[in-house]
């Protein structure tokens, strides 16, 4: 549930996982409902008992693990070859192992990562995994029955590797009214790695198991990585960093109180995205900016104190993709080997690891003298408001979408406490995030990505030429970051994040289209609106009105 807070003027959704973990995750800037304060900067607080025992009571209700499994059949490894050659609608071949193991990572003790050719995705992690929004999970999972056209008379195999993750997908559709369900544990199939397709980005994401893996031995838990963390890191453990990223210092933040992986460096998303005042002699209230440093700043000094250098492996974790998103792309300009841990804490609150909330172990990272590079590797990683303005004037070959709520879009409401310039760019296609009802479109409920051919689909149906460099925006591009993130590690490269977003780019004076359909632009100056021949246009709602700003 979205909880409105005002800390220092910034965007803030707060949330609290039911039961004993807390963590947050956000339609951010795709919300559609109009609060005062959603910026996608997400941390934790408390909400009421009831609200904790509704959302238990809904994901009670929800989860095929509460109730019987149903008696299924067991399919033959030449049904599921079968299977894997019918592209007809009624057949479908799901995988309910992790999201992870679909894109491509080898979990379970399985030999080969990747799923069977042709098949789709139904996760047993969102029956019954910890999540927080307003959207009922039953959102979520019918939304993905219908993306992957499992419908009452479809016929389906469900296969898994280990041989329980199959039977409560089963069940679960066998609720729903499905009646030709039956099951395969396909570990022959997998090890054999014939017919097996994967993601090329798919290590964009690191499962929680291998991060736990180089938690334990980090922290001198464990002696010894596992042979995935060893994959990943190899001999290079001493130049591993593990960062907690999200919004406010240690204390603000989710570090403790939600809790942090064990050995986890807190980053504060300030510290490379720092709060000013746009025009500090007008709309003092209403001309705050969060926008990312240069890549030189963050590079020459930023990264020193952290103890991050070229030759670092980071991997983020935290309460939310956007801020990890966010960093990453950071990073992946300078050439920096980045993983984000898959699912956030979902996943790992999912498979019972414990979370750090002591106070006492802050960890304090290393600072260096210096990066050890003066080059920016992967200048395209990011794009800039110049970037932008070439895309509109067709200078470069692109589209630039805009993946706020409605209002914001048509101009009827900013999104942000802090700015109250609405409207969009001219040009720009709208393609929303989710909102609070249907839950985000770009992620499943345990917070992994969606498949390729869902995001693909899903964003083409709004206009979206994914076969083209496609910018995406919200007001400040946390939600931007999270999206092109996701896309990008299931092969979507063309999706990219702008890195400045909205906000800055209705500072700056740059057209806009307003809530009337007029072309206008701000002017500091005269602190107005102005439409294309120089009239003042401001009318309270593309700028709040001197009695709407107290």
């Amino acid at each position: 549930m979205f909880m409105e807070e005002f800390i220092l003027k910034k965007r803030i959704v707060a949330v609290l996982l039911c039961a004993s973990m807390a963590m947050s995750m956000t339609v951010g800037c795709g919300n559609t409902a109009k609060t005062t304060d959603t910026k996608a900067k997400t941390e934790t607080t408390s909400t009421s008992d009831a609200d904790a025992e509704k959302e238990k009571a809904e994901q009670n209700a929800a989860s095929a693990k509460a109730k019987t499994e149903a008696n299924v059949d067991t399919a033959t490894a030449e049904e599921v070859q079968e299977f894997m050659n019918d592209t007809d609608e009624k057949t479908v071949l799901v995988d309910s192992r992790a999201q992870e193991s679909y894109a491509g990572w080898a979990l379970e003790g399985a030999k080969n990562g990747g799923h069977l050719k042709n098949s789709v995705l139904f996760s047993e992690r969102w029956l019954d995994c910890e999540y927080t929004g307003s959207a009922p999970r039953t959102a979520y999972l019918e939304r993905a029955m219908e993306a992957q056209n499992i419908t009452k008379d479809s016929d389906i195999i469900v296969y898994d590797y280990d041989g329980e993750h199959a039977k409560d997908v089963a069940s679960y559709f066998v609720e729903q009214g499905i009646k030709d369900v039956s099951i395969y544990q396909a570990n022959d199939m997998i090890d054999a790695g014939t017919d097996l397709e994967s993601y090329t980005n798919y290590d964009r994401f690191l499962p929680s198991e291998t991060v736990k893996s180089i938690s334990d031995v980090k922290t001198g838990k464990e002696s010894e990585l596992s042979e995935d963390a060893k994959a990943v890191v190899g001999d290079n453990l001493d130049k591993v960093l593990l960062v907690d990223v999200g919004w406010g210092n240690a204390k603000q933040s989710s570090y403790f109180s939600a809790g942090h992986v064990p050995g986890a460096v807190h980053i504060n998303t300030d510290s490379y995205e720092r709060p000013r005042v746009y025009v500090p002699e007008k709309r003092s209230d209403y001309a705050k900016e969060w926008r990312l440093i240069s890549l030189e700043e963050f590079r020459d000094s930023l990264c020193p104190q952290y103890g991050i250098t070229k030759d670092s492996i980071v991997i983020l974790t935290g309460t939310g993709t956007a801020p990890q998103g966010r960093l990453a792309f950071m990073l992946r300009s300078l050439g920096v080997k980045v993983y984000a841990m898959s699912g956030t804490l979902v996943a790992w609150n999912y498979n019972g690891y414990e979370l750090d909330t002591d106070i006492n172990t802050l960890v304090i990272p290393e600072s260096v003298d210096s990066f050890g590079s003066d080059t920016i590797e992967n200048p395209d990683e990011i794009l800039w408001m110049d970037d932008i303005k070439a895309i509109l004037s067709g200078e470069k070959e692109g589209q630039v979408a805009d993946n706020r709520g409605e209002d914001e879009w048509n101009g009827e409401y900013s999104g942000y406490s802090y700015h109250d310039l609405a409207g969009h760019l001219d040009g720009a296609v709208w393609c929303l995030q989710g909102d609070e009802e249907n839950g985000t479109y770009f992620y499943n409920v345990d917070n992994t990505p969606r498949t390729q051919t869902e995001l693909k689909d899903y964003m083409e149906s709004n206009g979206v030429d994914t076969s083209k460099t496609v910018a995406f925006y919200c007001g400040d591009s946390w939600g931007a970051a999270m999206i092109a993130y996701w896309c990008q590690s299931v092969d979507l490269n063309n999706i990219k994040e702008w890195g400045n977003g909205w906000i800055p780019w209705s500072n700056e004076g740059n057209e806009f289209i307003d809530h009337n359909g007029k072309t206008v632009h701000y002017d500091k100056y005269r602190d107005a609106v102005l439409d294309e021949d120089g009239n003042d246009v401001s009318d309270g709602t593309n700028i709040l009105a001197d009695e709407k700003k107290e």
